[in-house]
């Protein structure tokens, strides 16, 4: 029986190819960390062939002997020096004080000429920007390299391998962008489901304001139900625009300190409207961030907001600033609102997911997305009547900084 092949529509078949590009330069990537780490073994061995391998006895004296070892290790020594050239990726021996003793062609390129006897961290300060993104270098053309480390072994130091991830990243990204976009296209019924509702409200409140003689009181009620209305659709179209954009931003610095002020303030008509309260416990205040203020303070200030429609009475909110054992920064929201179940929980960041009469079912989405444009990471813990918490963790310019500085240590 003959089978017919459906066609690949261009956006899946883009996707497919990126994933392809990215496999492949990931197993190039996979390929030169276990090289490395046979050339580490290599010398490793080396070292010790004097003392292993050296002939005893009467041979020690003989010329003929001594000059085909002395031979055999100079080969040997080329035929390294050969292995680690040709890596792809930068590779830098370190001694124990962090100077740069050895390092092959492509670290060379990388860094911009020969820095033998120069310590890493200054280095690191001259070649590449200060901030970092994802985690990695970056220099001023917009490269990116991740950063490998492995002890010497037969001696203290280290030896560090600097891998270009650039098109990796772009990959990633495109594939990120791509899978947003097939997602934009199943929910383009949903949107023009969620846009009639609010619009036909809006027509129907402004066509009895134009064609109706009210009374000022009638005639303000309708006003602020129509402008009610449109400030619901343009909330739907921005978070439809900020879904689509895969969480794609201009990323500057700010304070811990200065983002939970900013969102304290946004939040204080709503909490007084609500009878609310709102406790915030930040220890960290000078910790520094590389993201969007403003995307992160939206996505803070959406779960607040759930969180007060969560709770009939006097809503309580916690937001709380800790660092995991693991050197990242933890920001938890807690309230003691209705809480979910499981169900819930398992759909609660898909798009147009919702609960509320009046809900668009992007906000979480959009936080979901926010979050991980920031290389972080959100989950949630619910019991139904005992309440929601929502946990964040995202890196900090300080601890990520650290862990490469400390790669030359």
């Amino acid at each position: 029986m003959n089978t017919k092949k459906l066609p690949i529509s261009p956006p899946i078949e883009n996707l497919l190819q990126a994933f392809n590009q990215f496999n492949h330069l990931s197993e190039s990537l996979d390929a030169s960390v276990v090289q490395l780490n046979q050339t580490a073994h290599s010398i490793q061995r080396l070292s010790h062939q004097p003392t292993d391998n050296f002939p005893s006895g009467n041979e020690k004296n003989d010329p003929a002997t001594l000059a085909s070892v002395e031979n055999d290790s100079h080969q040997q020594v080329i035929h390294l020096r050969s292995l680690i050239d040709a890596i792809p990726g930068g590779v830098l021996v370190l001694d124990p004080h962090g100077i740069i003793v050895e390092l092959n062609v492509a670290a060379s390129q990388i860094l911009g000429g020969s820095v033998l006897q120069q310590p890493w961290r200054s280095i690191v300060q001259q070649v590449f920007l200060p901030h970092l993104d994802q985690g990695e270098l970056q220099t001023e053309d917009g490269r990116q390299f991740s950063i490998s480390t492995k002890p010497l072994g037969y001696a203290p130091g280290q030896i560090l391998l600097l891998s270009d991830v650039s098109q990796n990243r772009q990959l990633q990204r495109t594939a990120q962008q791509n899978r947003h976009l097939m997602t934009m296209g199943k929910m383009m019924a949903s949107l023009a489901h969620q846009i009639r509702t609010p619009l036909s409200s809006a027509m129907l409140y402004l066509s009895q304001i134009v064609e109706s003689n009210l009374d000022q009181d009638t005639h303000l009620q309708f006003s602020e139900k129509a402008l009610a209305r449109i400030k619901h659709i343009e909330k739907i179209i921005n978070d439809m625009l900020v879904f689509a954009h895969g969480g794609q931003f201009n990323m500057s610095q700010f304070s811990v300190g200065s983002l939970l002020t900013e969102l304290e303030e946004q939040l204080v008509p709503m909490l007084e409207q609500k009878d609310a309260s709102l406790t915030v416990s930040n220890n960290y205040r000078s910790l520094r961030l590389q993201g969007n203020q403003d995307a992160l303070l939206g996505a803070l200030g959406n779960l607040c907001m759930n969180a007060l429609d969560a709770s009939d009475m006097k809503p309580k909110i916690s937001i709380k600033i800790v660092l995991s054992k693991k050197g990242q920064l933890m920001i938890l929201v807690d309230d003691r609102g209705c809480g979910m179940d499981a169900k819930m929980r398992q759909h609660l960041f898909d798009p147009f997911f919702t609960t509320k009469i009046d809900g668009t079912g992007l906000g979480l989405a959009v936080v979901k997305s926010v979050i991980e444009s920031h290389e972080g990471i959100i989950r949630v813990a619910s019991r139904p009547g005992v309440g929601t918490r929502f946990r964040i963790q995202l890196p900090y310019l300080q601890g990520l900084k650290s862990q490469i500085s400390h790669a030359g240590e």
